[in-house]
């Protein structure tokens, strides 16, 4: 699969940020759809994921926490 830099994903969305991407990931397991978080989290570029990982999530111990965790077991 072909992947693309955040940036580029949050234009096809029709956003202007890639935080907003990111937040798209987390709403998403908000909603139930962890599928769906591993999607999106597959469809971001290497340096993306490192972006979103290491510097957009934060150790909240709740959804960003859980997010993290399910978008690390996709690295493994």
């Amino acid at each position: 699969m072909k992947t693309k830099h955040a940036e580029d994903l949050a234009r096809e969305y029709g956003w202007e940020y890639p935080a907003q991407y990111f937040e798209y990931i987390v709403e998403s397991l908000i909603n139930g759809q962890r599928q769906q978080v591993r999607d999106l989290f597959n469809e971001m570029s290497p340096d993306s994921k490192d972006v979103f990982l290491n510097q957009y999530l934060e150790d909240d111990n709740s959804f960003h926490t859980s997010t993290r965790r399910i978008c690390v077991s996709e690295l493994i």
